[in-house]
């Protein structure tokens, strides 16, 4: 079925007959069983990404102290078994991480580093947060804990 639209020009008399556009398939559904996907018949799967999320879970031992105030940002440099990520951190944000681990203690929190990483060893918006961890209770702990005594 194939129909025309009348196209009016502005300021003259003419006017021109269009067919209209072909249809988008995601619109139309019923023509999208026409092109089957195509899948390999075996291997491996294979995709892209604009960038990688990286998170490092920081030795609260080891992080150095340097003098932030003023600063825009901190450079951080992690170092993992061979491999080196550097990221940039925002100076206020570093300096709440060293305060609430001087609070909690080394032994007391986790480190997160969260970062996107476009290039390899290069860390971008990377942020920085302390996790306080969870006290462990004993078997003794949690048994008397859960237990229901009932008087008569």
């Amino acid at each position: 079925m194939s129909e025309t639209i009348p196209v009016y020009i502005k300021g003259t008399d003419k006017v021109l007959l269009a067919e209209p556009a072909p249809g988008n398939q995601a619109i139309q559904p019923e023509k999208e069983a026409a092109a089957p996907l195509k899948a390999l018949p075996k291997g491996d799967a294979k995709a892209s990404a604009k960038a990688a999320k990286v998170t490092l879970v920081l030795d609260p031992l080891s992080i150095t102290r340097v003098l932030s105030e003023g600063q825009k940002q901190v450079k951080v440099i992690v170092t993992v078994l061979s491999m080196k990520f550097e990221a940039m951190i925002n100076s206020k944000s570093y300096r709440k991480a060293l305060a609430t681990l001087d609070e909690l203690g080394p032994d007391n929190c986790n480190i997160i580093l969260q970062a996107s990483m476009t290039q390899p060893g290069k860390l971008e918006s990377a942020g920085l947060a302390v996790m306080p961890k969870a006290p462990k209770t004993t078997e003794t702990e949690y048994l008397t804990s859960t237990a229901t005594f009932t008087t008569e």
